[in-house]
């Protein structure tokens, strides 16, 4: 976290980067401080938030606040086409009044920015954001690499080794770069940082929630895209990772399974009637409602423990889609839901990661 001490009020607030869904810590400190009012903006939506100090002392986690940002979010506006900069970081402008209780009731004011990320980062265990991924493309279906670039800079592809191209990304912010199917590599493509934009951030402090910059070079290397062809049979799944990245990948099915329940109700009709006037078997005193939910189990079989640790993210995933194939050469989605359980990850250098996927539920007559 930074820190700023201001006519003895000290503010610690979040370093440049943070993210939504982790704590956003405001503390606030100083022998005479009464209250904190923060504002909170971006674009032209604006929070504000008043606090009372105790023993000279403000403290808020505004991350609440700070995820209202994202709420209207589009998560199917992908672009297949061209790089595009996706809604999954914003820029917040902070502004924060400190109130002391001198005869004066002097003010101290405070304003700084912050790049959030719709995601979290796992508090501990030196989980790096945006860091070297190996992933698959399976030729064919809809592709896109997600990268956050620090500031402008440029991204060198290369292909089977060989490079290819240069794609620019001129801001802050991140990222989603296609892959089209007239692209024509053999078997891999690597991603290279050239100009330092490509930045990776990690905790550097699992107790007061700081983030830091790591391991910001020039020419590394940082994505790595095998690509698998004729390949086209199965169920094809998008999603969301903790980190704001869409990740895909080609899943085998197994057998479908259709569960039907019974939701029928209970009406006392006294016997006035043996006829419909209380509708079908409403003689009973029984009204009739069924429901119906189909899963379907889906495989990828022996990928390695990376491959198996970015397929998990996909069970806690808030957004799923399903490929339905192509319209008008656009790619059509369907939202489905991962079915909850237990996920165990052995020891074998090679192993399968299995899931199951809950279809749209089928609409039924009621009675």
């Amino acid at each position: 976290m930074r820190e700023i001490t201001n006519n003895g009020v000290t503010l610690s607030y979040p370093d440049e980067i943070g993210f939504a869904f982790n704590p956003c810590l405001l503390v606030a400190s100083g022998d005479e401080l009464v209250k904190m009012t923060i504002d909170i903006r971006a674009g032209e939506k604006k929070e504000t938030i008043w606090m009372e100090a105790m023993k000279g002392r403000c403290y808020a986690d505004v991350r609440e606040y700070v995820q209202t940002f994202f709420d209207t979010l589009a998560f199917s506006d992908v672009d297949y086409n061209q790089e595009r900069q996706t809604a999954m970081g914003k820029r917040v402008s902070f502004s924060v009044t400190a109130t002391k209780s001198d005869e004066a009731s002097t003010t101290v004011e405070y304003t700084f920015e912050v790049f959030y990320i719709w995601g979290a980062l796992k508090i501990g265990g030196q989980e790096v954001y945006n860091s070297y991924r190996t992933l698959t493309w399976f030729r064919g279906f809809p592709f896109t690499v997600g990268v956050y670039a620090a500031g402008g800079g440029s991204i060198m592809f290369s292909k089977d080794g060989v490079a290819d191209k240069f794609v620019n990304l001129p801001e802050q912010g991140v990222w989603n770069i296609p892959l089209k199917n007239t692209e024509d590599a053999k078997r891999f493509y690597l991603l290279s940082d050239c100009t330092g934009a490509f930045a990776e951030v990690t905790f550097d402090n699992t107790f007061d929630m700081t983030f830091r910059y790591s391991n910001v070079g020039t020419k590394t290397e940082k994505i790595r895209i095998d690509i698998i062809d004729d390949y086209d049979e199965g169920y094809y799944l998008r999603w969301i990772n903790r980190h704001g990245f869409y990740c895909y990948y080609l899943f085998k099915p197994g057998d479908e399974a259709r569960k039907v329940t019974s939701d029928g109700a209970f009406m006392r009709n006294n016997l006035l009637s043996y006829d419909m006037n209380y509708g079908y078997q409403g003689y009973t005193g029984r009204q009739q409602r069924m429901s119906r939910e189909d899963t379907i189990p889906v495989c990828a079989p022996l990928v390695d423990s990376d491959t198996w640790d970015m397929l998990f993210d996909i069970a806690t995933s808030p957004c799923v889609d399903l490929f339905v194939g192509y319209k008008n050469d656009e790619p059509k989605w369907m939202p489905v839901t991962i079915v909850s359980g237990s996920y165990t990850k052995a020891k074998a250098v090679l192993q399968d990661f299995i899931c199951s996927i809950m279809m749209p539920d089928v609409t039924i007559q009621k009675l």
